[in-house]
């Protein structure tokens, strides 16, 4: 059985084979970390991971992908390496919404395009819908639009999450101490954590950028993501308000579902919201992968044929002009 350090080992020199580049993004409450993969002269393709991941959950897809578009893969704030909150504030899933405009304006960029997974790749559906004049391109996997849920579990929801923010102010994060682990037993609960959606292999990539080791523990790290990000309090949302939604998305949009995930809501919403984006968009394409919820990160070899395919209709150099960072 390998060791941490190989394991880890294996993933940095992933990001040195394929040259891939650490971006720092400075934001108002600190900076945004990223990692750029492919020509620094081609605007990327904005990968945003999904809830408790980070930048990492795209290291094994984008290796199969085309090598001449670029992708910046994002540590969500208070994910991976990214700065977390003030004290004192809470996560919010609308947060991605301004996360994409200071991006773009950092850049300069007039149009984004998003490759996104899980609550991320809502939130893409969100922003098209809100900014579609500055939306170039959709990828998302497994999610595509806010779940509509019943008044009573809302309301549960937000009674259950909204007062465990309060557990991580300053002071009580002052009163208790971090807590290390063992490298092998952090692997085990991420991947029977997520159902095992994450294989233990994957695990490595998103280990590396969430925790760092002890010092004069060998084998012990410490977690470096923010533990309120638990406790997002996620969206309000009707049914109404997804179908305009998929009205006015007009972009390329691919959405790819995995055979082994729920629907997590009554399927007759999540139908009428796809029969919606297939009628109002000639260029919305949706494709099934066997696999669960992290099939771009544990089966990528699964994903990376769909979004290959896509990318080679919809992508082109001449549209992608160069960055002005």
């Amino acid at each position: 059985m390998a060791t941490p350090e190989a394991n880890l080992r294996m993933v940095q020199q992933n990001d040195e084979l394929h040259k891939v580049r650490e971006i720092r993004l400075p934001l108002p409450f600190g900076d945004v970390v990223c990692k750029w993969w492919g020509p620094s002269d081609v605007r990327p393709i904005v990968c945003l991971h999904g809830w408790l991941d980070n930048a990492g959950s795209f290291d094994r897809l984008i290796p199969l992908l085309p090598r001449e578009i670029s992708f910046l893969a994002i540590d969500l704030p208070g994910h991976g390496r990214s700065a977390h909150l003030p004290a004192g504030v809470a996560y919010n899933a609308l947060d991605v919404l301004r996360l994409l405009l200071h991006v773009m304006q950092l850049y300069g960029w007039q149009r984004i395009s998003l490759m996104c997974h899980s609550i991320s790749a809502v939130m893409a559906y969100v922003f098209a819908g809100i900014f579609p004049e500055r939306v170039e391109m959709l990828i998302s996997f497994d999610l595509v639009k806010p779940f509509i849920l019943d008044p009573d579990m809302s309301l549960f929801l937000f009674a259950d999450s909204i007062p465990k923010t309060l557990d991580f102010d300053t002071s009580n994060r002052q009163v208790k101490p971090a807590k290390a682990y063992q490298y092998d037993r952090l692997v085990e609960h991420m991947h029977t954590g997520f159902q095992e959606s994450i294989s233990r292999e994957a695990c490595h990539y998103l280990l590396y950028r969430a925790f760092k080791p002890v010092t004069g523990r060998p084998g012990y790290y410490w977690r470096v993501s923010d533990q309120r990000v638990r406790h997002n309090h996620g969206l309000v949302w009707s049914h109404e308000l997804n179908l305009y939604i998929a009205r006015r998305i007009k972009v390329p949009f691919l959405f790819l579902k995995t055979t082994e995930t729920p629907i997590f809501e009554d399927p007759r919403y999540h139908q009428e919201t796809i029969d919606t984006l297939v009628a109002c968009n000639e260029r919305f394409v949706m494709g099934t992968v066997e696999g669960k919820h992290h099939a771009h990160l544990s089966n990528p070899e699964r994903v990376a044929p769909f979004v290959s395919d896509f990318l080679a209709k919809y992508w082109t150099k001449d549209n992608w002009q160069v960055s002005k960072l």
